[in-house]
């Protein structure tokens, strides 16, 4: 897979607002939009958790090449899910959806998220078992693709 997920967020955010502006049942509220920034900010923390994490093991951050891999990182935020950069980055998308008031801009995070994991996240992960074979194994089996432990 060789498209940066980051315009797979963008594209999520390009498609929420025009189908917020269409929607009829829209009813953006302070809350909302106070609700929706918090879920937005936080998902930006889980996703700089993530990078940070890659950068102090010096491995790749680029989804695009999982197979330049050099560690298989397993501490921190990783600890917790497998993908905190696409937890985040639906977590960004979903907050500006909750932001707009519109249960029709649910529509950009939702075909985010099932791009994610039906398409980028399954690529990555067939890089990773052969990069890594049984520690990556290992991990899966611990550590959920989006949140939790088993």
């Amino acid at each position: 897979i060789r498209n940066p997920p980051v315009l797979m967020l963008v594209g999520a955010l390009a498609l929420s607002v025009p189908s917020a502006v269409a929607d009829p049942v829209a009813r953006p509220s302070g809350a909302l939009r106070l609700l929706g920034g918090l879920f937005a900010a936080g998902g930006l923390a889980v996703a700089g958790a993530g990078v940070a994490a890659f950068r102090r093991q010096r491995t790749t951050v680029d989804p695009r090449y999982p197979e330049r891999a050099t560690t298989l990182v397993d501490e921190g935020v990783y600890r917790w899910t497998r993908n905190p950069m696409y937890v985040g980055f639906v977590s960004v998308a979903a907050g500006a959806a909750v932001a707009l008031g519109s249960p029709l801009a649910l529509l950009g995070p939702g075909l985010l998220t099932v791009y994610l994991d039906r398409v980028q996240i399954p690529a990555e992960e067939r890089a990773l078992r052969a990069r890594f074979g049984a520690p990556f194994e290992s991990y899966v089996r611990t550590v959920h693709r989006w949140l939790g432990r088993s």
